[in-house]
């Protein structure tokens, strides 16, 4: 009997590690400040003014340039690796296929969930999406198994991407391995 306890304890505790990074990965990346969070939805960044004629510092905010849906559909498309973990990536398909993978320490704790996804604007609304829809914002929509997750896309160039997830407001950001 105790020949079976170390490894049942062991086993335990990768499940409930994988479990916790399963339901709960997404939203490691909160941001510093609430306001912070209000500007990514609102799609606008702080830009520095300069003010050295007058001897003050003052920082002005200013829209970002609304995304273009097709461009970002082909811009998503790739590997993309976090830049917070390097052990979490994300493979988007031209068909609409998105696979989360992370990488544990051996093949027995690593993690792989494939699912699809849709991008969406104001003028091709999604039907499941319950919030407010910010008119020039692309959104995405991923589903899982039984999880359906919104963001709005922030930045999708060939070799950077960032995505707001919706329901806690926290930014992922990637880079592009392929």
């Amino acid at each position: 009997m105790n020949n079976l306890r170390t490894p049942v304890i062991i086993l335990v505790i990768i499940l409930v590690a994988v479990g916790a990074w399963l339901l709960g990965y997404r939203q490691h990346t909160e941001p510093t400040a609430a306001n912070d969070t209000a500007q990514l939805q609102q799609g606008s960044t702080q830009t520095p003014v300069d003010t050295s004629a007058s001897g003050t510092d003052s920082t002005a905010t200013s829209p970002t340039p609304p995304l273009d849906p097709s461009t970002v559909a082909t811009n998503v498309v790739g590997t993309w690796q976090s830049v917070d973990d390097p052990n979490y990536t994300v493979v988007i398909t031209a068909d609409g296929k998105w696979t989360d993978k992370y990488k544990g320490g051996d093949a027995s704790s690593s993690v792989s969930e494939t699912g699809t996804y849709k991008i969406f604007t104001s003028a091709n609304p999604d039907p499941g999406f319950d919030s407010t829809i910010v008119p020039g914002t692309v959104y995405t929509v991923v589903k899982e198994g039984k999880s359906t997750l919104y963001y709005s896309v922030l930045e999708a160039s060939g070799t950077n991407l960032q995505l707001s997830y919706l329901a806690r407001g926290n930014t992922l950001a990637f880079v592009r391995v392929q």
